[in-house]
């Protein structure tokens, strides 16, 4: 498990375990109050689909979505707003396949 540990705080350019747990912290609380305020979102919204295939692939196209302004933005408010920015920056990068390599921040 060290290792791994290690081999993250390499990759994403953090130097200190203390800020490693903090940021982990953050994807802790995102990814929990995403669920929430997708739930939310969608009972304002009133969105109610029957098919379960659609129903699956506009749930995961919501998360997706509802995720990435949720990590924007607790990341920002709790202090690791380069290190988010470039999270997301690298995690699109990758959904839509492009080249080339994306620094992690100082």
């Amino acid at each position: 498990m060290k290792r791994i540990w290690n081999l993250w705080k390499e990759k994403w350019g953090v130097h200190t375990d203390k800020r490693m747990i903090w940021i982990f912290i953050i994807f802790a609380i995102t990814g929990s109050s995403t669920v929430v305020v997708r739930k939310y979102l969608f009972k304002i919204l009133g969105v109610d689909i029957q098919n379960a295939t659609v129903s699956f692939i506009v749930k995961f196209v919501a998360i997706y979505i509802v995720y990435q302004f949720m990590l924007f933005a607790v990341g920002s408010l709790l202090g690791e707003h380069k290190f988010v920015k470039w999270f997301l920056v690298k995690m699109n990068a990758r959904l839509i396949n492009r080249k080339g390599s994306i620094s992690p921040p100082p």
